[in-house]
């Protein structure tokens, strides 16, 4: 198996890792969901089209 034990690598979009307690998937700010930057993959969320964001606090 590999080092990341098969999780997500995280994208410069992403405030933690996938599955961290406390976050939860949201639309990419730059690309808006299409995960697509003109006619490019958005450098933001790996052409994905989602981050992964903290959720809740006070």
């Amino acid at each position: 198996m590999s080092s990341d034990d098969g999780k997500r690598r995280m994208n410069p979009g992403d405030e933690a890792p996938a599955g961290t307690p406390g976050t939860g998937e949201d639309l990419c700010p730059v690309c808006k969901g299409t995960g697509r930057i003109g006619h490019r993959d958005c450098e933001n969320c790996g052409g994905t089209g989602r981050v992964i964001r903290g959720i809740g606090g006070a």
